[in-house]
């Protein structure tokens, strides 16, 4: 369970941030946190820290998204709100999970909250990758006009992140997100399958005016 009173603090000052974030908003961060909990239970982790870093993991977007962990992490930091729930050991260890946890680092993260939250972050859910890699390469790259440049360019980047053996990194391999992992990668790596996805997600995304409101309304990059 969750400290009440911590989750009430986060639901009212932190999760509001989100709600001008598109890739980067709730859904993707209640991914996050049922990742990270799940993740708690398997590891013996303390469920309150697991759950607040995953929830500050990418509100330095609104700063700055080339270096957005290292802006997350200050964000925390600096909440002095924490001292109720933290003491200043914890609140490091969460610090430095925030800063680690870029899928596309690869130094391993300082701590085994670092990886969980590093691994929590993965969406192996190619429908949920679209909706938040789209977003990203609208609002990035206006230059490219129609949704087989984006998605081109899109999977082009994911592709990067697979690893010297193939897959795509995970700290912890921990079975169950290698479960989903290997379901994603058959549905990522077969490339026909991952661009119906993708254009279909655009052509969505362009009909309904979310294109337009990505571009102008939302603050993630």
């Amino acid at each position: 369970m969750i400290n009440n009173e911590l989750k009430k603090y986060i639901e009212e000052n932190i999760f509001p941030i989100y709600e001008r974030f598109y890739s980067h908003g709730m859904l993707h961060v209640n991914n996050v946190i049922n990742n990270a909990l799940m993740l708690a239970d398997c590891y013996d982790l303390n469920k309150d820290m697991c759950y607040v870093m995953a929830s500050y993991h990418d509100v330095g977007l609104k700063i700055d998204r080339a270096n957005h962990e290292k802006e997350s992490g200050k964000i925390f930091i600096e909440d002095d709100a924490m001292k109720n729930f933290f003491n200043d050991e914890e609140r490091t260890i969460i610090k430095e999970a925030i800063e680690d946890h870029r899928g596309s680092r690869k130094e391993e993260p300082r701590s085994i909250y670092g990886k969980v939250l590093s691994d929590s972050d993965r969406d192996f859910d190619i429908e949920l990758l679209a909706k938040r890699q789209l977003a990203t390469s609208v609002k990035n790259y206006p230059e490219l006009k129609t949704g087989l440049e984006h998605f081109e360019r899109c999977y082009a980047y994911i592709s990067t992140r697979i690893n010297g053996e193939g897959h795509f990194n995970l700290w912890t391999n921990n079975p169950e997100l290698v479960r989903q992992r290997e379901i994603f990668e058959k549905q990522f790596l077969d490339k026909e399958y991952a661009k119906k996805i993708y254009l279909d997600e655009y052509a969505r995304i362009e009909a309904d005016g979310t294109i337009g409101k990505i571009i102008n309304y939302y603050e993630d990059y």
